[in-house]
């Protein structure tokens, strides 16, 4: 982190991230305190080390948050045409959309409406 400051470093990564500061982009860097052990951990490791000596740069067209909010749509778009389909419950009688916000029910309402709870039909049908 210090190196960042010194603005004399000859580090390729260094001048790069003094240059992506200048261009007013905010790096942030998270500490792992003994992240040796953890798999994904490790793998990100590799990958990283992998991306730094082998990788291919390349710019996203478009911004991040674009991309997030196109994903999202996309995965509530596919969520809610398996909703129209022919199986599952009534839900979508009573709750037409889906949607990532809560419908305000508790748990219990939530089983009723349903059919996924204490009910015999739902255990008969979970026993077989």
């Amino acid at each position: 982190m210090v190196s960042v400051d010194v603005f004399q470093s000859h580090h390729s990564m260094v001048r790069e991230i003094q240059t992506l500061s200048l261009s007013h982009i905010h790096i942030y860097l998270r500490w792992l305190r003994a992240h040796v052990g953890y798999i994904g951990n490790e793998c990100a490791d590799q990958l990283a080390k992998e991306a730094i000596t082998k990788g291919v740069p390349f710019f996203l067209l478009k911004a991040l948050s674009y991309l997030k909010s196109e994903i999202r749509s996309a995965g509530l778009s596919i969520w809610q045409d398996g909703d129209n389909g022919e199986t599952g419950c009534n839900t979508s009688d009573i709750v037409p959309r889906v949607s990532n916000k809560s419908v305000g029910w508790n748990r219990e309402e939530l089983m009723f409406v349903t059919g996924h709870g204490p009910f015999p039909s739902y255990l008969q049908s979970s026993n077989t």
